[in-house]
This record gives C-alpha cells, sequence and structure tokens, in this order.
C-alpha cells in the first residue's frame, strides 16, 4: 500500500514499470550507485577532500527535472514532491521522469546539438531531416541502446520514409571526408580532422589513415529519382533505336543517306536530354531530390594530388582500414559502411565506451571524467580512474543502457551533493565531491517558461508531427509514382512536355519583346499590364498543363497499381495552394492523396470531432483546476493559445530563427558540435529585462499556471510563496520574507515585481 501511494503522489507523470530497459531493478541501481559512491569517497579520502554537503529536497527535484526532462518541475509537481513522506520517493521520482515524454525531449536537444541536426537544409524538401528528426525521438522515446542507436546511423541506407537514419549521412552531404572526421570526434572522442590534409603535427594519425579510414563510408551517395525510374536506361534504349533506325534507312538509302541523316537529327532534337531531363523533372521541383542513400561498389577514395607525405603517393587507393583496437577488415561483397558501424560501437573498440560514459557524466555533473573527452590521447587520463573503468565495465554489461546509466548516476551521493561553487580549472584535478554549479542551457530555460504558462508542458506539437509526416508521405508517393509509371511511356509524355514547353517559352518571349519595346517607346501603362497578364497566364496554362497531362496521369496509375482498379488519386479540398504558378506543379502534389501513402486528408466533419475532443480534453483540464463554469470558455480559448506559441523546445523548428528567445539564451546554430552556449551576454540581459515574459502576456496571463497558483493564494505571503515554489522549487527563507515585505511597502507592491525579480537572479538560471 506504501508503494501505490507513493506512486500516487506522482500521478501528473505516467507511470512506468520499476524495472528499467536492461532489467535492472530499483535495488541494483542503489547496489551500484553505492559501489560508484565507494570508489568515489576511496579517491577523496587519498586527496583530502569530502563530499559536498547533502542536497536539499527543495534543490534535488529541482535538478533532477532539469538535468533528466529538461525544465524545472511545476508547482503542482514540487508540493506532491516536498509533502510525500515516502523514504523512496527521490527513486520513484527519478523513475517516472525517466520514462516520462519529458525524458526523450530533454535528450533530444541533447543529441541535437551533439549531431548538428537542422530541421531545414538549403535546396532540399527537408524529407531528409523530417525523417531523421522521427529516427532521434523514436529511438530516445524507446530508449534505443546507444551502441545500436549509433550503429543504424553509420550503417543507414534507404530512402527517408523507411529509415530516417540515413539523415546522418545527409548532414555533411557532399563532404564525405568532413562527416568522416566529424564521427571519429562525436562517437570515438578522436580528433583525426588535421590528417584530413597532412600527417597529424601532434597526434599519431598518419593522413593515410585518415583516408583508410575514410574508405568506410565514400561510397554513399544519393541516387538520381529519373535513374531510379527508368528513364534514363529508357533514353539510353532510346538513343540506341535512333542509330540502328539511321543505319537501316541509310543501307537502303538512293540518295546517299541524305533523308535517314535528317531524319536522325530531327529525332536527336526531340531527344535532346536537357530539355528531356528537365521537362521530366520540372513537375517534381525537390519533391524527391534526395531522398535516398545507397551505396557505390565501384566508387574508390583515392589520395589527394597534393599528397607529400612518405608512405603513399597521389591518387593511391585507400582501402578501408579501422584506426584503433581490432581489425575491421572489407572482404568481396560486403557493405564497407555496416562493418565500419561494427567496428565503431564494438565493446572492444577502446574509445566507443569511454567517449559515450564520459558524454552522459558530464551531462550530470558539469564536467566529464577525462578532461578533453572529445579529443583523447593515448595518454588521456580520467580525473578518477576507478570510477571511469566501473562505469565503462557497467555500460557493457548494461548492452549501453542510457537509462540505466542515468538512473545509477543520479542515485549516487555524489550527485545528490550540493553543487561545487569553485570554478574547475583546466589541467587541474576534479575529486567530483559534488556536481559543477551549471547554468541552464537555452532549451531549459525556454521550457521552464513552457512549464509556467502551458498546463501541459510536455505536450507534443502534433500539428508539426503531423506535417512532417505528411511531407514525408508525399514524397514517397511522388517518388512511387515515378517508379510505377512504364519508362517508356514516361519518356514519350517528357518529350510531349519539352515540345510543350518549348512552345510556352516561345510564346513568352514574344511578349517579352513587346514588353521590351512598349517600354523602350515608353507605351501606355495599360498596355504594359495587359502584356504582363497574357505571361502570367501562360504561365499559369503551362503549369496546368502538366498537373493534366503529366502529373494526374502518373498518380492516377499509382492509385490503380496501389489500391485496385478502381482506386483513384484523391484532392484534398482543403489544401491552401501558394498562388505563385511556379509552385503549382509542386502544390498539386502536395494536395494529392493516393491510398496507402500517409493518412488521407481529413474530411469536415472528422475535423470538427478531432477539435470537439479537444475542447473536451480542455474542460476536464479545467475542472481538474477547479475553473469556474462561466470562465470555461475563456479557458480553453487560452489552452488552444497557448498550445500553439509555448510548446516544448523540441518540438519547434530546430535550431530557432535568429532573434528567438532560444538563440539569444545560446542555443546551437548546429553548424559545429555541441556548439550551444551558456556565456551570459549583453543581448540576454536585455531580453530578460525588457520583454513581457513577466506580465499579463506571459507568466500572469488569467489562466497561466503561475496565476492559477497565485489566485489561490489568500495572503500576500502566501502569493510570495507560490511564486517561489513555481519558480525556484522551494519556500522563501524568512529573510527573503521581509526583504520582500520592505520592498512592498516601498512601491514594489506587485506580484509581477517579485516574479520579475526571480526571473532574473541567478538562483533561477542556475542548476544548483
Amino acid at each position: 500500500m506504501k508503494a501505490f501511494l507513493t506512486l500516487l503522489c506522482f500521478s501528473l507523470l505516467p507511470l512506468a514499470p520499476r524495472t528499467l530497459h536492461a532489467g535492472l531493478s530499483e535495488s541494483e541501481i542503489r547496489v551500484t550507485a553505492a559501489q560508484l559512491d565507494s570508489l568515489l569517497e576511496s579517491h577523496w579520502k587519498t586527496q583530502g577532500v569530502s563530499r559536498n554537503a547533502a542536497l536539499s529536497d527543495e534543490a534535488f527535484v529541482r535538478r533532477v527535472y532539469l538535468d533528466l526532462i529538461g525544465r524545472i518541475p511545476t508547482k503542482a509537481e514540487t508540493d506532491r514532491f516536498l509533502n510525500s513522506t515516502a523514504s523512496d520517493k527521490r527513486s520513484t521520482l527519478v523513475n517516472l521522469l525517466l520514462f516520462s515524454d519529458g525524458y526523450s525531449l530533454n535528450f533530444y536537444n541533447f543529441w541535437a546539438d551533439v549531431l548538428r541536426f537542422k530541421s531545414h537544409q538549403v535546396n532540399t524538401p527537408d524529407v531528409v531531416e523530417a525523417g531523421y528528426e522521427a529516427f532521434l525521438k523514436e529511438s530516445l522515446a524507446t530508449n534505443k541502446p546507444y551502441d545500436r542507436f549509433v550503429y543504424e546511423m553509420l550503417s543507414a541506407k534507404g530512402y527517408a520514409w523507411d529509415n530516417g537514419a540515413i539523415g546522418y549521412y545527409h548532414r555533411d552531404f557532399g563532404m564525405p571526408l568532413d562527416n568522416m572526421a566529424l564521427t571519429a570526434r562525436i562517437f570515438l572522442g578522436t580528433r583525426i580532422e588535421c590528417a584530413q590534409c597532412h600527417d597529424h603535427p601532434f597526434d599519431k594519425w598518419k593522413q593515410t589513415e585518415f583516408y583508410r579510414l575514410a574508405a568506410y563510408t565514400h561510397s554513399n551517395l544519393s541516387t538520381d529519382f529519373l535513374a531510379r525510374a527508368g528513364v534514363r536506361d529508357a533514353y539510353a534504349k532510346r538513343l540506341r533505336l535512333v542509330e540502328e533506325r539511321f543505319k537501316a534507312e541509310k543501307a537502303a538509302a538512293t540518295d546517299g543517306g541524305k533523308a535517314a541523316q535528317v531524319h536522325k537529327t530531327a529525332s536527336l532534337e526531340e531527344l535532346e536530354v536537357h530539355k528531356l531531363m528537365e521537362a521530366t523533372r520540372e513537375p517534381v521541383g525537390q519533391l524527391v531530390s534526395p531522398v535516398d542513400l545507397q551505396r557505390d561498389p565501384q566508387k574508390v577514395l583515392k589520395l589527394p594530388h597534393d599528397f607529400k607525405e612518405a608512405d603513399g603517393h597521389p591518387f593511391d587507393i585507400m582501402q578501408p582500414a579501422s584506426l584503433l583496437g581490432p581489425p575491421a577488415e572489407v572482404t568481396t561483397g560486403q557493405d564497407p559502411a555496416e562493418i565500419f558501424a561494427r567496428w565503431v560501437t564494438s565493446p572492444t573498440n577502446p574509445r566507443f565506451t569511454k567517449m559515450f560514459v564520459n558524454r552522459i557524466w558530464k551531462r550530470l555533473f558539469g564536467l566529464p571524467l577525462i578532461e578533453a573527452f572529445d579529443d583523447l590521447r593515448d595518454h588521456s587520463a580520467s580525473h578518477i580512474p576507478a570510477v571511469e573503468d566501473y562505469l565503462e565495465q557497467f555500460a557493457v554489461t548494461q548492452h549501453y543502457d542510457t537509462k540505466a546509466l542515468l538512473a545509477v548516476l543520479v542515485h549516487t551521493q555524489a550527485y545528490q551533493s550540493a553543487s561545487s561553487r569553485k570554478e574547475a580549472v583546466p589541467g587541474d584535478p576534479y575529486h567530483f565531491t559534488g556536481p559543477l554549479l551549471r547554468r541552464m542551457t537555452a532549451e531549459q530555460m525556454w521550457d521552464s517558461l513552457v512549464a509556467l504558462v502551458n498546463h501541459e508542458p510536455d505536450a507534443l506539437n502534433t500539428s508539426r508531427r503531423a506535417q512532417n509526416e505528411r511531407r514525408i508521405s508525399v514524397s514517397k508517393m511522388t517518388n512511387a509514382a515515378y517508379l510505377a509509371f512504364d519508362p517508356e511511356k514516361l519518356l514519350d509524355m517528357g518529350i510531349a512536355r519539352a515540345k510543350t514547353n518549348l512552345e510556352f517559352t516561345h510564346q513568352t518571349a514574344a511578349l517579352n519583346t513587346d514588353l521590351a519595346t512598349l517600354k523602350a517607346k515608353q507605351g501606355a501603362p495599360a498596355e504594359a499590364t495587359e502584356l504582363r497578364r497574357r505571361i502570367g497566364a501562360i504561365h499559369k496554362e503551362k503549369a496546368q498543363s502538366a498537373v493534366d497531362n503529366f502529373i494526374l496521369p502518373m498518380l492516377d496509375n499509382l492509385a490503380k497499381k496501389s489500391a485496385g482498379n478502381q482506386a483513384a488519386a484523391l484532392q484534398n479540398p482543403d489544401y491552401r495552394f501558394n498562388a505563385n504558378p511556379a509552385a503549382f506543379q509542386v502544390e498539386t502534389w502536395r494536395s494529392m492523396h493516393v491510398p496507402g501513402f500517409g493518412a488521407a486528408p481529413q474530411n469536415e466533419s472528422q475535423i470538427t470531432a478531432e477539435t470537439s475532443a479537444q475542447q473536451q480534453r480542455d474542460a476536464a483540464l479545467a475542472a481538474r483546476l477547479e475553473i469556474p463554469e462561466a470562465d470555461l470558455p475563456a479557458f480553453v480559448a487560452y489552452c488552444q493559445k497557448i498550445r500553439s506559441e509555448w510548446i516544448r523546445a523540441a518540438e519547434l523548428e530546430s535550431p530557432s530563427p535568429r532573434g528567438h528567445f532560444l538563440r539569444t539564451m545560446g542555443q546551437s546554430d548546429r553548424d559545429f558540435v555541441e556548439n550551444a552556449s551558456t556565456a551570459a551576454s549583453i543581448p540576454q540581459a536585455l531580453l530578460m529585462m525588457n520583454s513581457d515574459i513577466a506580465s499579463e502576456h506571459t507568466l500572469l496571463a488569467r489562466f497561466s499556471p503561475l496565476s492559477l497558483s497565485l489566485r489561490q493564494a489568500a495572503s500576500p505571503a502566501a502569493k510570495a510563496e507560490a511564486v517561489y515554489l513555481s519558480l525556484l522549487s522551494r519556500k522563501p527563507t524568512l529573510t527573503e520574507q521581509k526583504l520582500w515585505a520592505e520592498a512592498s511597502t516601498n512601491g514594489l507592491t506587485s506580484i509581477a515585481d517579485l516574479v520579475f525579480a526571480l526571473l532574473n537572479t541567478k538562483q533561477f538560471i542556475f542548476i544548483e
């Protein structure tokens, strides 16, 4: 019964099994944490230091929420934890946090920074990016073992809709050498990029070793969708037929082959590759390029033309070879990228596990066990070797279970100790008598504000996720439409389109000439307007012709092949088209649906039902919060507004645009590995002091969680206590109560003044 009541006290979070992913029970977690503490205490004793003061419940609940799910606890969550009398309430809370949606959102931000993930890439349909984001989030939500997570990225191939992990290589598309340098750094802690151009001046790596390592993944490429559809093969076949016909006509000719040559020239003009391929490719824009990752077994990596080292020659072919640990040979028929992925993630790789352990340790303690953990050398030493060795063995034994490692670390007395206020000096030993005092990341600050504004702070952005799924489905449908169509017919349609395009080009050229002449003569504006209208009409006619004679036949063919002869492609009647004729063809694909390619567009009744269901959920929330019935419409409207504006950072476009709160507060631009910053800046101070965050428009909006807590407080002292619990997860001290009382008598009569003051304190910004 006691355990049941303990679970009930945290009912705001989803219940989770009492056993972690790899079968590690809570008792085993405690035993493992105690062994770690024993190793730490032995080290402290030899160094003449002792553990920092034990962490209070107030400090623990705030720290563990920020570290595990990336935000401060709500006042309700803080109250539940502080009011609980269960002896194992910390363990219960840790387990619940690890199995909440907030966990995957928090660590998505973490890995997005490490992997330099961007929601948008230049000149792409963002299909690969959408699939990659889904892969990352699904991997974290299911607690995929770290070695499997990395293996799937490094061995990835296929289409984005089948394997989102191909986004790892697409992040550096066209730059395979740079990608390999970053791969070695991220997963092996080995900075080998200097050896990309010459032997490493400060480490043992040779340029030939770098190229042999890069040879594992150099065969990666994205295929052309016209080649996939067989158009290029059909084109080559048509050229052969033209040549064969020419030879036959010439052999039978009585004019020396002149007519045959004229016939051949006309046929070749009709098959002019540039115009033909453009006509076939134009209707899809960038919907299907690039969307895949394949291997070219014929592609080899050679030393550069300016290679000058003694162990090779320019243009020498480099065979794949590993750097560390056991060799990873590639035999005939094997996928070199898969062999590489297997070698990187092997427990026998001397740096893979070390990198994993140090990255997670740094996340919780503010400093890795090995200081330059992403620039490991043969002589790199751990601050506490015994702890390093123990954790590496634990990670391997637990099959790289990230949640198990996190659970053990947060159960240690070292973690549950006060922060060290003295800044760690690079090069000096650090004994981890407690975590370093850390500043919140930009994402933690934003998500903490979300928790003060949104009653469902860990809610997923279902609208954006649906848009990403639709983006992937449209690309898959478009690709399938090309692949399902007969290549010869597709080629004929391309020829017809090329002819039509040429006619439209002649028409617009003539009108543009007339327009230029009119301008030169300073003709009547009305005539110029009419010419522009006619040019615009031709562009529209050209786009409509492509839709009617190219896109729709392909979609109907796909529908019949996918769902039977009676099936047809359906258009979403509510789709909002881009009015630009240049986008009309791509927009048509996006507006269409073929059974088997994603969810069908919702009809009006479905949309109404979904809206009604959400309103009912909001009404149920209002009932739990005891919102008066008269205020229900306004409360529901508030929830709808907040749901679209205040969403967890992991559910927004990534990275956020310049000028957004996240970027100002230090979010990474994702151009470099772990490029986020927690350094203070003047723009940050100006943002916190001059924005309307602490106003009735945001934190103190009528129905915000903070405002509702204040409304329930009966006295000024109770209101101050509600603010402290909401922002700092603790009650004000007697001194703070006195200071606020004095400030109130000196003109600071609004509770917004207290909220503003606390938001700008180091106590709010830092993780103590």
